[in-house]
């Protein structure tokens, strides 16, 4: 039986599970060049560590999400994060790209049990106010993973070597595993009633104007942002020049935006409410994105010219995506988990589609990056305009 946990305690293991995930994306970044060089396998190969994660992260939200409704929160992040324990020890040893790729899918699958559990947990034991409050300190320290990560992971590359940035994964996921079996409680309701088909809660939830809402519009957001994550490790070391501990400033720098925007989210949001903050997101979103086609057409190969609209497009991701987990998950009660599972899944999957995108036509040169943000950009615009008059129906006929 776990002993009673004390609120700021629980709060800063959610913290931990929701963060792990994250945190294996950002971590390797500077690192990339390198495994690239020591595995023999091209940056494209690498690339798809990043790309099929998220593609991992798909599946494993499409499934956590039912399964946590149905056996509980508790054994599901057992498992999830056991598994992810495995998969790193298996990136950290070995010397096959395509065993690495494959190992992190599993990673991905078993770390993002907590992306979706921790929140779900929220959901669980809060009241929307304290939600609110709390995603946006979630989102606030996830936006500190791409400042923090990629600079611890210089440094250990530079000291120990790549495979030292995985084995600090596999201690993360150990001291999480422990943590769960030690303190953490099982918080789903006491008189919740799972769905006995899985699939038909999500073909409602697809065909509901107010779930497609959100889930579209946070795939489309986040998508202005995997660009740079993806491209940015080769483009600015290889292209231009820079040093692995340098590039981890300069992505540290920014992403410091996110910072901004779940800060503004977390601080305005019960007041203005999150419609209201997505509608700014659109605008500052929009304006980032076509300023980063604009100074990276006009001074190719300067960092400049990537950074400064950057900052503007992470405020605008920084605040939109707090906004749009706050607001999905309000309506769906006993089906939090799979409500939030297929959400994350979807942006997921737009997510990896929007990698595979960039890992084909990828040719060293800024124009892949600025191409498929303004593409997402845009595609987040009109996903927020067209369907605000639909977005009426509630979750009432799903439960």
């Amino acid at each position: 039986m776990q002993k009673q946990l004390a609120v700021w305690a629980w709060g800063s293991i959610v913290l931990l599970l929701v963060c792990l995930s994250r945190i294996s994306i950002d971590i390797y970044l500077p690192s990339l060049p390198a495994m690239a060089d020591a595995l023999h396998a091209s940056d494209a190969q690498l690339q798809l560590t990043l790309s099929l994660f998220m593609a991992g992260s798909a599946a494993s939200m499409l499934a956590c999400g039912p399964l946590a409704d149905r056996y509980g929160r508790r054994p599901v992040l057992l498992g999830g994060t056991g598994i992810f324990v495995l998969a790193s020890i298996v990136c950290t040893f070995t010397s096959d790209v395509h065993v690495l790729i494959a190992a992190r899918v599993l990673q991905a699958f078993g770390g993002c049990s907590g992306t979706i559990i921790g929140r779900v947990m929220v959901r669980d034991r809060f009241d929307a106010a304290t939600q609110a409050r709390m995603l946006g300190k979630i989102s606030m320290v996830m936006g500190l993973s791409p400042i923090l990560a990629p600079l611890a992971g210089s440094v250990l590359d530079a000291a120990f070597g790549w495979r030292a940035v995985f084995g600090v994964l596999c201690l993360l996921g150990a001291l999480s595993l422990g943590l769960i079996a030690a303190w953490v409680p099982e918080t789903r309701p006491a008189d919740a009633v799972p769905q006995g088909n899985t699939l038909a809660l999500y073909r409602r939830l697809l065909g509901d104007a107010y779930f497609l809402r959100y889930a579209l519009a946070i795939g489309c957001v986040y998508c202005t942002y995997f660009p740079f994550i993806a491209e940015s490790s080769v483009l600015l070391q290889r292209g231009m020049h820079l040093s692995p501990h340098a590039y981890a400033l300069v992505f540290a720098l920014t992403v410091s935006g996110y910072i901004v925007g779940s800060s503004l989210f977390r601080t305005l949001g019960p007041r203005l409410g999150a419609d209201y903050l997505l509608g700014v997101a659109v605008l500052l979103n929009v304006a980032g994105a076509a300023s980063l086609l604009l100074a990276g057409s006009l001074a190719p190969q300067h960092v400049a010219s990537l950074v400064a609209p950057m900052l503007l497009v992470m405020v605008s991701v920084g605040m939109a995506i707090p906004a749009c987990q706050l607001a999905v998950l309000q309506p769906y009660g006993a089906q939090a988990g799979s409500a939030s599972g297929l959400f994350f899944f979807v942006q997921m999957a737009i997510t990896a589609a929007c990698g595979a995108i960039i890992a084909a036509i990828t040719d060293g040169s800024e124009k892949p990056l600025l191409w498929v943000t303004a593409a997402a950009s845009a595609a987040f615009a009109v996903v927020w305009l067209l369907t605000k008059s639909r977005a009426s129906v509630t979750a009432a006929s799903l439960t």
